[in-house]
């Protein structure tokens, strides 16, 4: 029981303390994790439980939807709202279909927003340039 309870409590504090851009990162790699995971079970036949880390996933792209701040983030914002829809979309489509040959694609899109994510983190960390309204874009949580 406590090594839980201290693995909760460190996670909590990692999302608690994150700066916005490694917040988009953090939704980011569970999202991912939580695609591959329900691929797994997916293919083993643990439908309730791929649909439970489908259903996680989905909370966390809606999160990452909700928080678009068009103003500021124009057409960036606009063309992520639509990957993000395609994506929540195709999560529906797996659990109508019980096909889980979707995944691998829908990991994909997530992992090459997530390395672009990353790349903003690092210049603004390198540089000190004035990305910090971009990452304000999102007001992601995990």
């Amino acid at each position: 029981m406590a090594p839980n309870y201290a693995l909760n409590t460190y996670h909590r504090t990692a999302v608690e303390t994150a700066e916005p851009l490694q917040l988009i990162v953090m939704c980011y790699d569970v999202a991912i994790r939580d695609l591959n995971d329900a691929k797994n079970l997916h293919e083993n036949g643990m439908m309730d439980e791929a649909y439970a880390r489908i259903r996680h996933a989905r909370d966390i792209v809606t999160e990452l939807l909700v928080g678009l701040d068009y103003e500021r983030g124009g057409d960036i914002a606009r063309n992520l709202n639509r990957l993000y829809n395609f994506i929540l979309r195709q999560l529906i489509v797996i659990n109508g279909r019980k096909e889980p040959s979707i995944y691998p694609r829908l990991v994909n899109i997530l992992s090459v927003l997530r390395e672009g994510w990353e790349e903003i983190k690092l210049l603004e960390h390198g540089t000190g340039t004035a990305i910090q309204p971009l990452a304000r874009t999102w007001q992601a949580s995990v």
